[in-house]
């Protein structure tokens, strides 16, 4: 079995692309699709979180998420909600009151598991944040444009098992979130390494 710094080690030598299939493999909804299927979504999924990130770039220069934020006015909450084996978030996006919430508890605990697990040299803990911010920040693109791909209902379903229709599916912009997070923050691995740390460290909660 592969210790947390070897599971880090494969991680962070993914391609982006490779990691965006994973996360639709063990989707739910997603995983049941065939492999072309799969790989459209992905490629539409970074093309949208590239579209969103020039946007940016072009309109307001290159800046911090934050001062993105500001320059949008989304606001960003911090909180201190310590993180539990049942519940545990970095970052959320309240649609309702268009607002960003920063859970500095999680934040810190990635960031002693980081250092525990001697991964200081594979994972830039001093863009946690940043990162977390552009991931929920995404989320306010998705929100403010209906029309985004993410939008969309994009694979098949049924309803009661009988009737066709379309349904939206939610990895597609988990994915675009993941990659606009990396773009805008210049990171050198995925993001999803801090998930993937904070999960493997989980069961150190009490």
């Amino acid at each position: 079995m592969k210790n947390i710094r070897e599971t880090v080690i494969e991680l962070c030598n993914k391609s982006d692309f490779d990691v965006y299939m994973a996360m639709l493999d063990r989707d739910i909804s997603a995983h049941r699709l065939d492999k072309a299927k799969q790989e459209e979504i992905v490629k539409k999924s970074m093309a949208v979180a590239n579209d969103c990130y020039q946007e940016l770039i072009t309109k307001y220069g290159e800046l911090t998420p934050i001062k993105y934020a500001i320059k949008l006015q989304v606001p960003v909450i911090y909180v201190n909600d310590k993180p539990t084996k049942y519940y545990a978030y970095l970052g959320l996006f309240e649609e309702k009151n268009q607002t960003i919430t920063l859970n500095l508890e999680t934040m810190k605990l990635i960031k002693e598991l980081v250092f525990q697990y001697n991964l200081v040299d594979l994972v830039d803990v001093g863009s946690l944040k940043s990162a977390v911010t552009a991931h929920e920040l995404f989320h306010y693109f998705e929100l403010v444009n209906p029309n985004l791909y993410t939008n969309q209902k994009i694979i098949d379903a049924k309803i009661f098992g009988i009737f066709k229709t379309k349904s939206q599916l939610l990895v597609a912009g988990e994915v675009a979130a993941m990659h606009f997070a990396k773009l805008l923050t210049r990171l050198k691995h995925t993001p999803l390494v801090y998930d993937k740390i904070f999960a493997l460290g989980k069961k150190q909660i009490v």
